[in-house]
């Protein structure tokens, strides 16, 4: 097997390698937090493969159907693949892909449609937007409005492919204007750039490094360019849209590692410097493209999956990572769960897989690395509030069929984007395992039918879970048992929980929430890395439910420190960072 190759290499991390893969291989339990995505290409054939409108949405609903089945809860659906969108623009024309013609009016919306159709489906769809790479092709699209002819002055021709000069502001101005009309228009979960670079060391922007470097150098003037792109679009979504989240796709490799060499890199091969992105908070996530195999590198154009899947995460800058996997190529499909397992064990918050075209022909070897269903893990610099417990959940038989019904929060309250539904056949129902999630449906419906119970008593819960994807704890009070045929509602357990952070740089305060399953006597303590000493925030008796407390960040130092909350017989604790 291929995996055993860890076992020669000369690196000094060999045997922490080798110890971690062994664990991988029994490691088949799904984590209930996981982003699962798939790359959609227009621009690959993925979808649309039919120029008939009602076909191409019979298509979609189809595929869309076979990821909710399989337990992936996240799509990458391309909207703009080479300078020409699928969606309504008053800026770029009609991809030819929906109908044959470059420009043309497919007759309907397909964001829209497939934004509706995936949230129906419980999942999130991220606008995959492809920003530098404009036209593949030696000729010259003809439509007046495609960039390549509106601004001609913009684009580079680089191995028979168009490229757009981001040295050029005028440029970077209209592909953020793009951006801010996508973002403003349509109800899209996260925007997923590609081709975010330049083509090669070789491009010829001479002209506009000239005119507009400042003495900079040039390499880092690129990824300056680049990086202002990035950074102008992150402020404009926060501004419009600020749930929506933003991440990108980059190379595989950033920079040279032991096991993962190449000259063709993110940072000094295209100017993708994908990591200050992290490091400013520009980006929320990264996808990169980790699509090699298991092993020893044997040669520059085969670098270990492993090296480069744990550089990616260990350089995470508290964000998410999402490791992309190649399951286009032949020699990749064959080690595919073992490759999801490491991911896991190295500490990433999920998948990509590239792209829905060649998975759909191996979702089997999945196996049971997605047996169950997993949540979309929370972006608590977003938001760290969750909403508050879905209310008055009650079970009725309908021809032999559980139908479980609630009621929304108070509207007063933050409003929940999803419900999750939990089934047990045991009393007690434990939200906190995967197994238990029987659907995550969208916020617009109260009553979920459980046509898959097949006559078995189960029992039922339900939570709120927001767009940052915080969750509610279980809906609220026990109701008086329903004396149904076979199902009935149980309140889970309530834990003590205490949530991420957040701190607010304009009133220099940090808030910190914790939930309390029933009143009790609370201590609230931080203890700084530099001091030995802890400090007490919080010593009093609370209710049940969630409490929010505001400190004073001028009043401590920065750095980490180590939150912890005690209440009853339970200690938890959270190492967070004070700026």
């Amino acid at each position: 097997m291929k995996h055993i190759l860890i076992l020669q290499t000369k690196l000094c991390i060999t045997a922490l390698v080798f110890t971690l893969f062994l664990s991988s291989l029994t490691y088949s339990q799904s984590p209930k937090y996981e982003l699962r995505a798939v790359w959609i290409s227009a621009a690959s054939g993925d979808w649309p493969k039919s120029t008939d409108a009602a076909e191409q949405k019979r298509t979609l609903i189809e595929i869309f159907d076979v990821l909710k089945k399989n337990n992936f809860n996240t799509v990458f659906f391309q909207v703009r693949p080479r300078g020409n969108v699928l969606y309504r623009s008053a800026l770029e024309p009609w991809a030819s892909q929906l109908t044959g013609e470059l420009g043309k009016d497919p007759g309907y919306d397909p964001l829209a449609f497939a934004v509706e159709e995936a949230h129906q489906r419980g999942l999130e769809l991220h606008a995959w937007f492809n920003v530098v790479k404009v036209w593949g092709t030696d000729i010259l699209p003809q439509h007046r409005q495609h960039i390549t002819r509106a601004h001609r002055e913009w684009v580079r021709r680089y191995e028979n492919e168009w490229w757009v000069d981001m040295g050029i502001p005028a440029a970077r101005e209209y592909a953020e204007d793009l951006v801010k009309e996508l973002v403003s228009a349509y109800d899209i979960d996260g925007i997923h750039f590609d081709y975010l670079r330049y083509p090669s060391i070789t491009f010829d922007d001479w002209g506009s490094f000239s005119k507009w470097s400042d003495g900079v150098e040039r390499a880092e003037w690129r990824r300056n360019n680049i990086t202002a792109f990035v950074r102008n679009c992150y402020d404009d979504i926060k501004k419009i849209k600020p749930w929506i989240k933003v991440g990108s796709a980059p190379l595989g490799i950033y920079q040279s590692i032991n096991g993962g060499h190449s000259t063709f890199n993110g940072y000094s091969g295209v100017f993708q410097d994908s990591r200050r992105w992290l490091r400013e908070g520009i980006h929320d996530y990264v996808a990169p493209q980790v699509y090699w195999s298991i092993g020893e590198q044997n040669n520059p154009n085969d670098p270990d999956f492993f090296l480069l899947s744990n550089d990616w995460v260990q350089e995470n800058n508290r964000r998410h990572v999402y490791i992309g996997i190649g399951a286009y190529r032949e020699n990749i499909q064959g080690e595919i769960r073992e490759q999801v397992k490491m991911t896991r064990i190295e500490g990433a918050q999920g998948q990509a897989f590239f792209r829905y075209e060649n998975l759909s022909t191996i979702l089997r070897s999945l196996g049971e690395v997605y047996n169950y269903p997993a949540l979309v893990p929370a972006m608590p610099w977003k938001d760290s509030i969750p909403p508050p417990a879905p209310q008055d959940v009650t079970v009725t038989m309908l021809n032999g069929i559980p139908s479980i019904t609630w009621k929304a929060p108070d509207a007063s309250s933050e409003k929940p984007f999803w419900y999750v539904v939990y089934r047990s056949s045991a009393g007690n129902i434990d939200t906190r395992k995967a197994e238990q999630i029987l659907a995550v449906i969208p916020a617009s419906r109260l009553t979920y039918r459980d046509e898959a119970a097949n006559g078995k008593e189960y029992y039922y819960t339900i939570t709120a879970v927001d767009r940052a994807g915080n969750e509610s704890s279980s809906a609220g009070k026990r109701p008086t048992e329903l004396k149904t045929l076979f199902s009935r509602y149980a309140a889970p357990e309530k834990q003590l929980r205490l949530m991420q952070h957040v701190q607010n740089p304009a009133n220099g305060r940090t808030y910190i929430s914790f939930e309390l399953p029933q009143r009790m006597f609370v201590t609230l303590t931080l203890r700084f890395a530099t001091a030995q000493r802890e400090t007490v925030i919080l010593e009093q008796k609370k209710d049940a439910g969630i409490h929010i407390v505001a400190i004073d960040t001028k009043k401590f130092p920065p750095g980490t420190v180590e939150c912890r909350l005690k209440g009853g017989e339970t200690t938890i604790s959270r190492i967070m960072e004070m700026k």
